[in-house]
């Protein structure tokens, strides 16, 4: 290990990264602390073709420490396969391959960092997790030997990995765009939040979320500090804390109506009317021209029940439950012969090996789960290509709505262009608008 220490030991360090393929473990300060409200401890990194690990400190005790701007002259042409890109690159905003990723094409599993900890790193984070910045104290020799850990555990996948079209896309679409709605926070009435939620982790009045994608179907999960963004409560007053940023500003919510059903349209190939989904399927169940209002909820159970826990008897004479169950077989064929499937836009493979309780109907699902992400990546690029010019902000994003921060002064063409690209002449959506998350009233028909 060489830990750099003088000017003449980074820029060999510089030259050597410029050269070759190397694998790089940024250790934050705060391991509780959000990448947004944190700062790098130090970074290790190993050269593949040398067999070399150097560590390079930015803020730890036991090291000469650097200035930060520093770690952004450590450029190369070759692969920088580095841990959790999606913290690492607002730090370093140069094109890395996310091990995290890597590890979870392989197995579809989290890499063990746990398993890597020492027994210090775990006495440390039992006994002093409230202590900021603790990374910063744990002795540099047994980060070391964690890091080390790490990379080996890396070394023995990177055979199995291949850098397909798949994983580019995961690598940049999926994980940069989650990034952006993460660095772009929601502004919280503080005192509420405490009351209602948690204060973990709330600095300047903002909390931030964080996107893990790495779950069996695909979809991410969205939780930070104890709490769960991705769940927000509708009758309990939490969403009560969630509020515009700016002066002239409010929130918006933009909702799919009768998403998955319509993804399921798209995939199967059948066409659907441009009215309500659940009136046309449930004067199909009721064989009705004209359906009550509790006839409406109950179309609204029953279709949910087909969609996700098999197509019963009575209703496999509609059309479009009997193109869903042909699908559903031809998948579970697929699956069952040649041992995986992929995903129809990415191509991320979904392996029989991985599911040992697989059966037909949850394939659909995690399939259906999978398709509905990756449609929605695309969709968060254009969105945030759109935004990339204005100071309205996407702030959450759940499996079909998006939540912005909308300043005022965008004007309503921005509205106009965000609802176009959602919809896509394909999926239409409910608005909503409110000065808070709670208190939100229909807008769908003033922004059309």
């Amino acid at each position: 290990m060489v830990i750099i220490e003088t000017e003449k030991e980074f820029q060999k360090l510089q030259r050597n990264i410029e050269a070759q393929e190397s694998i790089w473990i940024p250790v934050f300060s705060d391991s509780f602390k959000h990448y947004c409200n944190n700062r790098i401890s130090f970074v290790y990194i190993y050269l593949l073709e040398d067999n070399q690990d150097y560590i390079i400190s930015f803020n730890h005790k036991d090291c000469i420490n650097w200035k930060s701007e520093r770690l952004q002259q450590l450029k190369t042409n070759h692969n920088i396969y580095a841990l959790n890109k999606k913290s690492f690159s607002y730090f370093y905003p140069y094109t890395v391959l996310d091990i995290d990723l890597m590890n979870w094409f392989i197995s579809n599993d989290t890499m063990p960092l746990e398993d890597c900890d020492t027994e210090v790193h775990e006495s440390f984070n039992r006994w002093y997790y409230n202590v900021p910045w603790i990374n910063d104290l744990i002795p540099i020799t047994r980060h070391y030997e964690r890091c080390r850990s790490i990379r080996q555990h890396v070394q023995s996948i990177m055979p199995d990995i291949h850098i397909d079209t798949s994983f580019e896309e995961y690598n940049a679409i999926v994980i940069d765009n989650l990034a952006v709605i993460e660095r772009n926070g929601l502004h919280i009435d503080y005192d509420k939040f405490v009351e209602k939620l948690s204060a973990n982790g709330i600095e300047r009045n903002t909390a931030f979320t964080e996107y893990n994608i790495y779950t069996n179907t695909g979809r991410p999960s969205n939780r930070f500090g104890g709490v769960n963004y991705g769940a927000l409560k509708k009758d309990d007053g939490s969403r009560e804390a969630f509020t515009s940023r700016f002066e002239r500003g409010m929130l918006i919510e933009f909702d799919y109506d009768s998403y998955h059903v319509r993804i399921i349209a798209e995939l199967i190939g059948h066409p659907l009317p441009k009215d309500s989904i659940h009136e046309w399927l449930g004067r199909q169940y009721f064989n009705t021209p004209v359906l009550s209002d509790e006839h409406y909820e109950q179309a609204k159970q029953i279709t949910f029940r087909q969609l996700y826990g098999g197509v019963e008897s009575q209703y496999e004479h509609i059309q479009f439950f009997q193109d869903i169950k042909s699908f559903i077989n031809k998948l579970w064929i697929q699956y069952q012969t040649q041992g995986y499937i992929q995903t129809p836009i990415f191509g991320r493979k979904i392996k029989r090996a991985w599911f040992p309780d697989m059966n037909a109907n949850k394939l659909f699902n995690y399939y259906l789960q999978a398709t509905e992400t990756e449609q929605n990546m695309i969709i968060l690029n254009n969105v945030n290509e759109v935004l990339q010019h204005k100071t309205s902000k996407l702030i959450l994003y759940t499996y079909d709505s998006f939540l912005f921060d909308y300043d005022l002064s965008d004007g309503k063409d921005l509205l106009l262009q965000i609802r176009q690209v959602l919809e896509h002449d394909k999926f239409p959506v409910k608005i909503k608008a409110g000065k808070n998350f709670n208190e939100m009233v229909d807008y769908t028909k003033k922004i059309s």
